[in-house]
């Protein structure tokens, strides 16, 4: 599965990286949304992982509201330590996750949404 992570905190894109090769799944880095909607068409993912507050002038929030505003579907999950829970679902998210990443549950979050590519 193709996994798109939008995430300007070095040692969570680490993390995150280290869970998704886990599953033998690609993961593409950015760390601004402006950076990841720009290669967004080229790198086609099934999934997108996002943190809230990010390097640039767009959050993460904003990224999910232009992408869905273009009529994006696919499943977005908002990784974050500020925003609630309910903010992230209003913008368009799919689920959110508060930092410190929860590893098992994004693990499984993940394995979840590659069954159902199968």
């Amino acid at each position: 599965m193709r996994i798109l992570y939008i995430e300007d905190n070095i040692p969570n894109r680490s993390l995150i990286e280290r869970i998704t090769s886990s599953g033998n799944h690609h993961l593409q880095t950015y760390a601004t949304a402006e950076d990841a909607l720009h290669h967004f068409m080229e790198d086609d993912p099934h999934l997108i992982l996002v943190d809230v507050e990010l390097a640039g002038q767009m959050t993460g929030l904003d990224f999910v509201q232009t992408v869905r505003a273009e009529g994006l579907t696919l499943p977005i999950i908002a990784i974050t330590s500020v925003t609630n829970e309910q903010m992230c679902m209003e913008a368009g998210c799919n689920a959110a996750f508060l930092k410190p990443i929860p590893v098992q549950q994004v693990w499984q979050m993940i394995e979840d949404y590659a069954q159902i590519l199968d």
